[in-house]
């Protein structure tokens, strides 16, 4: 047998191995399909089935997801589909959190007002979050460049038509047309610093040694260039300064359960790739531009803490300032990351799982007060912690997590970030680091104060509405158990904390 047809049938092989690693893209796959195929049946009793059909295709992936995460000492870490994707515990618990995020979501829209009344295509909408759950998944495993690409893209496409599913309304529309103009800027940036990097290392794969070989033969101001070029993409999926122009006016548009899960979901995406770069550049070229990344990661994320801080003091609707406090967490990890040292993997790990905990309960809470109180800005809060008290309460342990105290997940997940900072600065002797570390703890000085203001109108004013009382039982049992972890894990890290330490350790 020649050459060529020993190489062709050694990759079929290893494509139809690969199958065995994407059984979770598979089943959501499967079960998009069957969202679009029960979408056009026209019958009531159909309708009201999908968002269930839906949930019962994210459960069966977490499934998978939660057996491979048991079973990771057991699973090596390995290359699939001819080296375009890979297997790791990194790729798993990424996977994890998306399906969760995925099932907070569908509870979201179940009791959303809008997309019970304005809205018409159930089977879309679900359809494209399965399709945007798939498209995350794909990029915590790509370790090539094109696949990166392709699910990057994906992922954008699926986000765009979330963002504008509410046709008739017309910040949806508004919103979702300045998402697809930032997006396809970011996308059109960072595929040309891709199309640098392949021609320059010699190769799609950024996890090959010989692509950084032939990259350290470059001068370091164009591998930053290069490197700047190819971050845009990244830099846009987690809202960081200066791609996150996007995020107060898709925030502001977007149905609540999309703008909870974008929060959340396509941030932990963003950073994963972005750890799976930063380890590899690390590993091969830290040597020789350590200091120009802690420089330029770490200029980022000052920047981007900056802007979200201070910005989201001048916000008068709940939206816009949790817009800009996500762009402030997107801050806080980019500072942790910007020493490229392994133990910062896993404290950003523990900060991004509270997060998406503390993010769908602060988000449900704004669509308590949107769909159930008819309240959009702040003044409208005016009173109401002492009419709903239990929501009261459920918010202020939300918010003081969101600012990082205690007796909640977000002090803990901050303090980490923050001693992780601190190791790195008195291992490298970098300056720089101890101005991030400085920097974070002032900053979130000033987020205690756009936080608090939520709080102080719904205790501290007087409600001079005359509103009638409305029931919140679904939604005050699905706060409580959004606010369990938050709480528990304060106490209790270890659980956590252990799991995520397996989880790096079996990474790459």
């Amino acid at each position: 047998m020649n050459i060529p047809a020993q190489s062709l049938i050694n990759s079929l092989t290893d494509i139809q191995s690969g199958f065995a690693y994407l059984w979770p893209e598979i089943i959501l796959t499967f079960f998009f399909l069957l969202l679009v195929g029960l979408d056009l049946f026209k019958a009531t009793a159909v309708k009201i089935m999908l968002p269930f059909v839906a949930l019962a295709g994210i459960v069966a992936s977490i499934m998978v997801q939660v057996n491979d995460l048991n079973n990771i000492a057991s699973i090596s870490i390995k290359h699939f589909f001819v080296g375009l994707l890979i297997s790791d515990g990194l790729a798993i618990y990424a996977g994890l959190l998306f399906s969760v995020a995925g099932i907070f979501t569908i509870v979201l829209s179940l009791l959303n007002q809008n997309l019970k009344v304005k809205f018409s295509g159930r089977g879309e909408y679900y359809a494209y979050l399965l399709v945007l759950l798939t498209g995350l998944n794909l990029m915590a495993k790509s370790v090539n460049l094109l696949m990166l690409f392709v699910a990057i893209e994906l992922v954008s496409i699926a986000s765009y038509l979330l963002t504008a599913v509410i046709k008739k309304q017309r910040n949806a529309m508004e919103s979702g047309l300045k998402y697809i103009l930032y997006g396809t800027l970011a996308s059109g940036v960072m595929l040309y610093g891709m199309s640098f990097l392949y021609g320059f290392g010699g190769s799609l794969n950024f996890t090959d040694t010989l692509f950084w070989q032939n990259l350290s033969r470059l001068s370091s101001p164009i591998f930053i260039a290069v490197f700047l070029l190819t971050f845009a993409g990244f830099l846009f999926k987690v809202a960081a300064a200066p791609f996150h122009f996007w995020t107060p006016d898709v925030y502001e548009g977007a149905p609540v359960p999309v703008v909870a899960f974008f929060s959340t979901a396509p941030k932990i995406a963003g950073f994963v790739v972005i750890i799976r770069f930063l380890i590899q550049i690390r590993n091969h070229l830290a040597t020789i531009l350590q200091d120009d990344l802690i420089l330029l990661i770490g200029g980022a994320a000052l920047i981007t803490l900056v802007i979200g801080n201070f910005t989201a003091l001048w916000q008068r609707k709940a939206r816009r300032l949790l817009a800009y406090s996500s762009v402030a967490h997107a801050g806080f990890v980019l500072a942790a990351l910007a020493a490229l040292a392994d133990n910062s993997i896993s404290a950003i790990l523990f900060y991004l799982t509270v997060l998406l905990f503390m993010n769908f309960g602060i988000f449900l809470i704004v669509q308590i007060f949107e769909d159930k109180l008819e309240v959009a800005d702040l003044n409208g809060l005016s009173g109401l912690g002492k009419t709903y008290p239990f929501l009261g309460i459920l918010a202020i342990i939300f918010l003081i997590s969101l600012t990082g105290l205690p007796p909640t997940a977000g002090f803990t997940g901050k303090l980490l970030l923050f001693t992780n900072i601190w190791q790195n600065y008195a291992a490298t002797g970098n300056s720089f680091l101890l101005v991030l570390l400085l920097s974070g703890l002032l900053l979130t000085g000033v987020a205690f104060f756009y936080y608090i203001r939520i709080p102080y109108f719904l205790f501290f004013k007087r409600n001079l509405s005359e509103g009638k009382k409305v029931m919140l039982l679904k939604e005050n049992i699905i706060l409580a158990l959004l606010a369990f972890p938050v709480l528990f894990i304060f106490f209790q890290p270890s659980w956590l904390t252990n799991v995520i330490e397996q989880v790096v350790l079996y990474s790459k």
